[in-house]
């Protein structure tokens, strides 16, 4: 799929503010609302994005885990995709260097995060977890969106 400066600069308003009506986005732009309409339309069937509501899982109690997962007998892209199926698992990532995956989950209490791990330590292909728990957020670009060069340009070779 191509992403024109148009889809840029849409992805940009809707990164600050997922609830800006169509109206006032076709506005700044200079172009039609339905312009607009259709263009978010083919973002998100594409799965270049979707408007969610975000919200800081500590605030509200919940435990943030970051696993880095090392991965033996398997594949780690065969073990990441596994992981990727459970519930509480937000973000699976392949990793280069010292870890194979890394794991993000929110989970509603430390009893909750302990069966977790529990799950994915049986999951075969996992040799072992490094654990950490999030204790405060400072910042999370998928809060505020990715600003300038960072995610708004295409990647090199291409469009």
């Amino acid at each position: 799929m191509t992403i024109d400066e148009t889809d840029r600069r849409i992805l940009a308003m809707l990164a600050r503010d997922g609830r800006r009506p169509g109206t006032d986005i076709a506005a700044e732009l200079g172009v039609s609302e339905a312009t607009v309409r259709a263009r978010i339309g083919r973002l998100t069937d594409d799965g270049v994005m979707q408007v969610v509501a975000l919200c800081d899982p500590l605030s509200l109690g919940h435990v943030r885990l970051s696993l880095f997962i090392d991965v033996s007998d398997l594949t780690p892209r065969t073990v990441a995709l596994e992981l990727a199926k459970h519930a509480l698992v937000g973000h699976v990532t392949l990793c280069s260097g010292m870890h194979d995956v890394l794991v993000e989950a929110t989970c509603r209490d430390l009893t909750e995060a302990v069966s977790l791990l529990d799950d994915i330590r049986r999951t075969p292909g996992v040799a072992r977890i490094e654990q950490n728990i999030h204790t405060r957020l400072y910042k999370d670009l998928s809060w505020d969106g990715l600003r300038g060069s960072h995610g708004q340009q295409p990647a090199v070779g291409r469009a």
